[in-house]
């Protein structure tokens, strides 16, 4: 579990700056008993606000996109000012380039090929820089926006299995969380298994309420009957 505190009325601008207190949140199993369910009110700006503290940043990416268009940038300002002043650096053979842009077309099935290509490749960094990443944590609600909490998706998945094992009927439970759908495979130690699937999803259900995470999650349930006496 990480939390975040603020003395601003704004959200902190990093998930990691300097005040963040975090706890190993792996292998936590039940939540706080403060966050039972109905007993954080709900505040908009605050949900906003834990959104955007949580929200995975794809750093690598970036400072890919913005260091090939960085160079780009000062290569062609290179050229042209070097150009102005009558000493052209010629960093790029343009001179061999020139016969051969003059003479084809564009409507040539090489040049639409490759600004195709450029187009795409630029689209993809540009695309990569902006959305966001797989999120490692699930911002949950405080009512508050000098106090963001999240939890580690592995933790808040493994408390959801443990709210699952604890139904009777059920020897083991998996749990995964795919975007905001929590999947549970659950194994019964009886092959009547009529009506407990409700039971499973209604017990993960109750757990996640008690989290009060911030974006709503639905449950979908597997269930497996054990091998007849």
């Amino acid at each position: 579990m990480t939390t975040r505190t603020s003395g601003e009325a704004g959200p902190p601008p990093e998930a990691t700056a300097p005040g963040t207190t975090t706890a190993p949140g792996a292998g936590i199993a039940e939540p706080p008993a403060s966050w039972a369910s109905g007993a954080v009110p709900r505040n908009a700006s605050a949900d906003r606000a834990a959104i955007r503290a949580f929200r995975p940043r794809r750093v690598i990416p970036s400072v890919i996109t913005a260091t090939a268009m960085t160079a780009l940038g000062l290569l062609v300002a290179l050229e042209v000012v070097s150009a102005l002043l009558r000493r052209p650096l010629r960093l790029v053979p343009y001179d061999r380039i020139l016969p051969w842009a003059s003479s084809t077309p564009w409507s040539d099935q090489r040049v639409m090929a490759g600004a195709g290509l450029i187009g795409l490749l630029g689209l993809l960094l540009v695309l990569l820089a902006i959305v966001p990443g797989r999120p490692t944590l699930v911002p949950v609600r405080t009512g508050t926006r000098k106090l963001l909490v999240g939890v580690h998706r592995r933790g808040f998945a493994r408390s959801l299995a443990r709210a699952a094992e604890a139904v009777p009927g059920i020897d083991r439970a998996r749990v995964r969380l795919v975007g905001r759908t929590v999947r549970v495979r659950a194994d019964a130690g009886t092959r009547d298994v009529a009506g407990l699937a409700d039971v499973v999803r209604e017990a993960v259900n109750a757990r996640i309420d008690a989290f009060s995470p911030v974006r709503g999650h639905s449950v979908r349930v597997r269930l497996r009957g054990g091998a007849a006496p």
